[in-house]
C-alpha cells in the first residue's frame, strides 16, 4: 500500500514536468529588395596593381540584380531581460573557430557573427600587408598589422550590443561588421537572401533587423510593417518551421 501511495505523486510530477518541457522552432526568412540599386564602384588608391584587378564596390547593400535577393542582412534575437534557453545542439560549435579574411582587398565575409569565447581567426591571403582595426564597447579593441599570408586569432569575453566595424587602415575602403553574441540566435542572409536560425526557444520574442543600419520598414508576407526603434520586430516562434518573406524598399534603407 505504501508503494502505491508513492507511485501516484511521482507520476503526477513526471506529467507536470513534461508539460513544461522546452520546445523549439526554426526561423526561415527570405529577404528581397523593392526598387533598384547599383553599388558604387571603388577605385583603389593603394596597391593598384593588385587591388585594381578585383571588382571592388561599396557593400552597404548587396543585392542580386536578377532575383533582388539581399545578402548580408542580419536578424537577431533581442531577449531583453528574459533568460534565453539555448538548444543543446549548439554546444557542439561553441568553441569552433570562425574566420574572416582580408581577401582581394576586401573583407570576406562582409558580415559575420561569433559567440563569446569562440575563436576568431583573421587571415590575410593577399600578397601585401593589411591592417585590421576594431573598436568595441565591451571588449578590448585592437589595431594589428597582418603581413601577407599571415593571420591572428582573437576571442571576445563579452557580448556587444550591436555590430562592430572592422577596418583596414592601409586600404581605407575596406570594412566589415562583426556581431559578438552570448547566444547563437542570429542569422545573416546568404547570396540568395535566405536566413535560417535553427532551434529557437518557442514563445513571443523580439528580433532586430539590420542592414548596415537598423531597418525601419519591412513588408512581411505582403503586409507593410513599421518596425520599432532599433529595427525591432516582434513575432511568435512556434514549434516546427516559421517561414516569412521580407521585402524592403530601397528608399527605406539608410545608405550613404
Amino acid at each position: 500500500m505504501m508503494n502505491r501511495l508513492f507511485v501516484l505523486p511521482l507520476l503526477v510530477l513526471c506529467v507536470a514536468g513534461s508539460a513544461h518541457a522546452q520546445t523549439w522552432g526554426d526561423l526561415e526568412i527570405d529577404v528581397f529588395l523593392k526598387g533598384d540599386y547599383k553599388p558604387a564602384k571603388i577605385i583603389p588608391d593603394k596597391d593598384q596593381a593588385f587591388c585594381g584587378k578585383h571588382p571592388l564596390v561599396q557593400e552597404q547593400l548587396t543585392v542580386d540584380p536578377k532575383t533582388k535577393a539581399i545578402a548580408n542582412l542580419a536578424i537577431y534575437l533581442q531577449p531583453g531581460s528574459q533568460k534565453v534557453a539555448v538548444h543543446p545542439d549548439y554546444a557542439k560549435t561553441a568553441k569552433e573557430k570562425r574566420t574572416i579574411d582580408n581577401k582581394n582587398c576586401r573583407f570576406e565575409p562582409h558580415v559575420l557573427a561569433i559567440r563569446t569565447g569562440q575563436p576568431l581567426v583573421i587571415g590575410n591571403p593577399d600578397p601585401m600587408g593589411h591592417n585590421t582595426k576594431a573598436e568595441f564597447f565591451d571588449n578590448p579593441g585592437f589595431n594589428d598589422l597582418i603581413p601577407a599570408g599571415g593571420k591572428l586569432e582573437k576571442t571576445f569575453a563579452k557580448p556587444e550590443v550591436g555590430a562592430v566595424k572592422f577596418e583596414c587602415s592601409i586600404h581605407g575602403w575596406m570594412n566589415a561588421y562583426l556581431f559578438v553574441r552570448d547566444d547563437p540566435y542570429i542569422g545573416i542572409s546568404d547570396p540568395k537572401g535566405h536566413i535560417s536560425i535553427k532551434n529557437l526557444p518557442t514563445g513571443d520574442w523580439t528580433f532586430a533587423v539590420w542592414n548596415y543600419a537598423f531597418v525601419n520598414k519591412v513588408t512581411i508576407d505582403g503586409k507593410e510593417t513599421t518596425l520599432a526603434r532599433g529595427g525591432k520586430w516582434k513575432t511568435t516562434i512556434k514549434p516546427g518551421v516559421n517561414k516569412y518573406k521580407f521585402e524592403i524598399d530601397v528608399k527605406d534603407l539608410k545608405l550613404n
